[in-house]
C-alpha cells in the first residue's frame, strides 16, 4: 500500500467564531473575504497542488485543507475551494479530499455537500469529550455534540479522524484516557494527540500568568499522551501525528509542552517500554543487548539523542548495546548475550 501524502492548505483560524482559551489565532468575528479575494484563494490553491503534484506523483495524494473550522466559512467561499480541489479529484490526480473542522459546525447538509465534492477524510477538532474541560476551555458545546456528529459523518461513511488535546483545563490523564476510548466508540479510523501548548494573547496565558491554570512538563505530557497512544494501539486506530509542527511561534511558546520533538519522546517512550519488557521476559540479564527493529524505527528504539541506550545501559547495567535494523516489517526482537 502506498504512504498517504497530504497537499495541505491552509486556511488559518478561517470559519471559527469561538473563543477557545487555548487557540492562539488572531480572529476578527463575522470577517468574510471579498469576492476577489476568494477567487485568488482558488487560484492559489490551484498553484500548491499543481506545484505538489510535481513532486509528490502518484494519485494517492489528498488535498487536505487545514488551519481552521473549513465547514464555518462563508458558504460561496468553502464551495469555490471544493469545486476547485474536486476538479483533481474528478481527473483522478489525487485520491480524494480531507478536511479539518469543529463538532458543531457539521450537520446533514454540510454533509451532503462535502460528499457532493469528494470529501472523504473529516478531521474533527474533538479535544476533549469531558463536560467540564469542554466548559473550562469555552468550546460551545457540550460532550452530546461530540458523539451526535461523529455520528452523522461515519453514517454518511466519510472517514472520522479524531483530534484531542492533553493537559487542557481541569483535565488530567484518567479523563484524557477516556477522551481516547471515546474517539474508538465513535468509530474513528485514526486520531491525532496534541499535548497543550501556551501561547501568548491567549485566556490560557492570562490564567497561566494569574495561577489559575498550570501547565504540563514535557515529561507529563510525553507520559500522559503515552497512555492515549495505547488506547489507540490497542483499538488500531492509526495515529497520524503527535504534537504540532515544529514553528517559530511553538519554539517560542512561553509555557507548556513545546518540545519541536514531543511526538518522538511520546514514540521512544514506548519503544522504551516495550524493549523493557521484552528483557523482563528474557530472564537473565546479561553484558550485552542486541535490539532488532523495522527499518524505520531505529533511531525511536534509540530514543532521541540516545535517550533509551543511556538509560536501558544504566538501568540494566549493560556494557554495550547495539540496534539493527531488520527488515521493513521487523517486530520488535531483543537478544542478550555475553559482550563481544
Amino acid at each position: 500500500m502506498a504512504k498517504h501524502k497530504n497537499i495541505p492548505f491552509f486556511i488559518p483560524h478561517s470559519g471559527c467564531k469561538n473563543n477557545c482559551t487555548f487557540c492562539s489565532q488572531t480572529k476578527i468575528t463575522g470577517y468574510s473575504l471579498p469576492a476577489e479575494q476568494i477567487a485568488k484563494e482558488a487560484e492559489r490553491l490551484i498553484s500548491v497542488v499543481d506545484e505538489s503534484l510535481d513532486y509528490l506523483g502518484g494519485s494517492e495524494a489528498q488535498i487536505a485543507f487545514f488551519g481552521g473550522s473549513f465547514t464555518g466559512i462563508e458558504r460561496d467561499r468553502m464551495l469555490l475551494l471544493l469545486q476547485t480541489a474536486w476538479e483533481y479529484v474528478k481527473k483522478g490526480k489525487v485520491a480524494g479530499i480531507r478536511l479539518s473542522t469543529r463538532p458543531d459546525y457539521i450537520d446533514e447538509e454540510i454533509l451532503a455537500i462535502l460528499k457532493k465534492y469528494g470529501v472523504t477524510h473529516i478531521e474533527l477538532g474533538l479535544q476533549s469529550t469531558d463536560e467540564v474541560v469542554l466548559s473550562a476551555t469555552n468550546r460551545g458545546h457540550g460532550r452530546d455534540v461530540c458523539f451526535k456528529n461523529a455520528e452523522m459523518i461515519v453514517n454518511a461513511g466519510f472517514e472520522l479522524v479524531g483530534q484531542m488535546m492533553i493537559g487542557l483545563p481541569f483535565s488530567t490523564e484518567e479523563k484524557e484516557i477516556q477522551t481516547a476510548k471515546d474517539i474508538v466508540a465513535m468509530g474513528a479510523s485514526a486520531a491525532r494527540i496534541y499535548p497543550t501548548v501556551v501561547f501568548e494573547e491567549t485566556k490560557l496565558y492570562e490564567q497561566c500568568l494569574k495561577g489559575e491554570y498550570m501547565p504540563l512538563s514535557i515529561e507529563d505530557a510525553v507520559r500522559r499522551s503515552l497512555e492515549c497512544l495505547k488506547v489507540f494501539r490497542k483499538a488500531d486506530v492509526e495515529i497520524l501525528r503527535i504534537g504540532l509542527h515544529s514553528s517559530e511561534e511553538l519554539k517560542n511558546a512561553p509555557y507548556g509542552a513545546n518540545h519541536p520533538a514531543v511526538g518522538e519522546l511520546v514514540y521512544g517512550e514506548e519503544m522504551y517500554e516495550q524493549i523493557c519488557d521484552l528483557i523482563g521476559l528474557a530472564g537473565t540479564i546479561g553484558r550485552a543487548l542486541k535490539i532488532y527493529v523495522a527499518d524505520n524505527k531505529v533511531s525511536i528504539a534509540s530514543g532521541l539523542n540516545g535517550r533509551n541506550k543511556k538509560r536501558l545501559m544504566q538501568k540494566y547495567d549493560f556494557k554495550a548495546i547495539k540496534i539493527f535494523a531488520s527488515g521493513k516489517d521487523e517486530k520488535l526482537k531483543v537478544k542478550i548475550e555475553a559482550e563481544e
